[in-house]
């Protein structure tokens, strides 16, 4: 069709209107958030220390082949409210999500406390995905954080899409980049959970038995010395006692340089009449449940009354093995 001299045939645009429309078109971007990934290594609460951990959110934004802003300001905000923990049943462990490797600014989402990063368009436009770090640390100083059925048990955090947002802009070769707060589109969020294995672990140290000085065995002779013990809450465990240089929990005895030696013996209760050996030949051994603090118990120890042996100092090396 054919109009007047100057007007554009019906049907059909001028080149003006053209390149109009193909540059609306194309000047549009997108950003997205995919899902984040956060989990911490085995955790013994025992140890008292604090545990961090790296995770990763991938952000991928697209641009058209013409037309678009070169350059792309993604902010990430945390919604989710402090404290944050994770649990399993009623349990708790406390934990905190940081914007930084040096665990000194914690993630947020207030502007200065969002995570910010830019992207550059490929020279031919299309898609790239940046996986953008943020770091998690559980407190230090959380000993008494159980474990369940005398197993290592799992705590974990789920996070709903809202607690997690993407906010973003694209702005000009040369031109500065807006910054985290200001007007933004937005892109939802994707739900993601966290974990940490709490593991079951003990620890055990021992002061040595030293009995006093004697000139004769005619009479019993008493000592003492005691363990350190700590486990993980709710764990149960049991300590054996070795034989020592006789290799026998139900006769044991001391040597001196001579070859002689003294019989003494080792026991779980102050009246001294409950072996502590390995649970052989009649001895018991210790039982119980950790804490998650520090838990002391003491050995008693007695030397009957026997014949004396030459002067002289006489010694045994037992060793005290902890089950758990």
């Amino acid at each position: 069709a054919v109009g007047p001299p100057g007007t554009p045939a019906r049907g059909c645009r001028t080149l003006a209107e053209a390149v109009a429309l193909i540059t609306a078109n194309a000047s549009a971007q997108t950003c997205s958030v995919g899902t984040p990934s956060l989990a911490f290594t085995a955790f013994s609460p025992i140890s008292g220390a604090a545990l961090n951990a790296t995770g990763t959110i991938p952000v991928t934004c697209t641009w058209p082949l013409l037309g678009a802003n070169p350059n792309v300001k993604a902010c990430l905000a945390l919604n989710a409210v402090p404290p944050l923990t994770l649990t399993n049943a009623a349990n708790a462990i406390r934990f905190g999500l940081f914007v930084d490797a040096a665990y000194a600014n914690t993630w947020g989402s207030s502007p200065g406390n969002m995570i910010a990063l830019t992207m550059t368009a490929p020279p031919l436009g299309g898609t790239l995905t940046q996986n953008v770090s943020f770091y998690g640390k559980i407190d230090a100083a959380q000993t008494t954080v159980p474990t369940s059925g005398d197993a290592n048990t799992v705590y974990s955090h789920t996070f709903g899409a809202a607690d997690i947002s993407l906010q973003y802009a694209s702005y000009a070769l040369l031109a500065p980049a807006p910054a985290c707060g200001s007007a933004m589109t937005a892109a939802p969020g994707v739900p993601f959970t966290s974990n940490v294995t709490v593991i079951n672990n003990c620890t055990i140290a021992a002061t040595n038995i030293t009995f006093a000085s004697q000139s004769t065995l005619t009479t019993d002779v008493s000592g003492s010395g005691q363990l350190t013990i700590q486990c993980t809450n709710n764990d149960a465990y049991r300590v054996a006692l070795s034989g020592g240089i006789s290799g026998s929990v139900s006769t044991r005895r001391m040597t001196g340089t001579t070859g002689a030696s003294v019989d003494y013996q080792l026991y779980l209760d102050s009246a001294r009449t409950t072996i502590w050996g390995d649970g052989t030949s009649g001895t018991s051994q210790l039982t119980g449940i950790g804490s998650g603090l520090v838990q002391f118990v003491p050995i008693y120890a007695r030397v009957p009354s026997q014949s004396t042996p030459p002067p002289g100092v006489y010694t045994d090396t037992v060793t005290a093995t902890i089950q758990f």
